[in-house]
């Protein structure tokens, strides 16, 4: 049992100021650790974080041969964002994005992933890693069961369809830092996610509007009922109109219907998937 499971055992309870608290402790004495326990940043390293971060590179510490200074500078730019959650994690997963794992270090890539993946989950903080081939990346989770459905499963199955999958990561980093400022942005990047993979799936390089046709066609071979069919088509219709009229065409998304555009995304990409038996 975790600390926070402990203390609402023993009718203490816990606010979410209090979650927070815990997870940017215990982040903060990690790092805090890190100069003792040998940790050192080579120059490639040093560089990727502020490049990545948009942190000004100090040119007196680059030729520092034992890599301690380079390493401090970092985690002082951490400790800046360290009042604030989505900030805070932020900065830690481009630091960690950063280290090489071939360095013969004991603190690898992983080592920070794991240590940030165990502090979310003792923290009861709502956030699931996912891996792409530019390293990992934190992603807000809403109900467990839907996240699992919807968004895990078929990013999973996604790898036998690499375009989608790829456009599909994208758009889920995007939502990640999702405001109501880019919002149409993000929509507009589920919907480029649905349409890669009708093409992949179907074939072709339609328009994900005038894929229709094939997506009923496609329920139809697999038995689905006409009255359970018809909505469907009704559905993604629907979504098609509302990406062309509100994302794709005009700067009208609001950051409210993102979690529900992203898991309609997800339920179609999961339906065709499994009718088909590919997953």
């Amino acid at each position: 049992m975790d600390w926070l499971d402990y203390r609402e055992k023993l009718g203490i309870g816990f606010c979410d100021n209090d979650k927070y608290n815990y997870f940017a402790t215990n982040i903060s004495n990690l790092l805090d650790s890190l100069n003792a326990g040998g940790c050192r940043l080579s120059v490639e390293e040093y560089y990727n974080f502020c490049l990545t971060t948009g942190t000004k590179i100090d040119t007196f510490i680059l030729g520092d041969r034992a890599g301690s200074n380079r390493l401090e500078s970092c985690l002082n730019v951490i400790s800046v964002h360290k009042n604030n959650l989505k900030e805070l994690v932020s900065y830690y997963v481009a630091f960690s994005n950063s280290i090489n794992s071939s360095n013969g270090s004991r603190y690898t890539k992983k080592y920070f992933f794991d240590f940030l993946e165990g502090m979310l989950k003792q923290s009861h903080i709502q956030y699931e890693i996912i891996w792409d081939n530019e390293g990992g990346f934190v992603f807000p989770k809403g109900a467990e069961e839907l996240d699992d459905a919807l968004v895990s499963e078929p990013l999973k199955w996604l790898e036998s369809f690499p375009r989608a999958h790829k456009a599909f990561v994208k758009a889920l980093k995007t939502y990640s830092e999702a405001t109501d400022d880019n919002a149409s942005d993000v929509a507009d990047l589920f919907r480029k996610a649905l349409e890669t993979f009708f093409q992949e799936f179907f074939g072709g390089g339609k328009s994900l509007e005038n894929y229709k046709g094939d997506y009923g066609a496609h329920l139809k071979t697999f038995g689905v009922p006409k009255e359970i069919n018809g909505n469907l088509e009704t559905l993604l219709q629907a979504y098609t109109n509302y990406m062309n009229n509100y994302a794709k065409h005009r700067d009208a998304t609001s950051d409210t219907v993102l979690e529900y555009l992203m898991y309609q995304t997800g339920n179609i990409i999961r339906l065709l998937i499994t009718l088909k038996g590919e997953k």
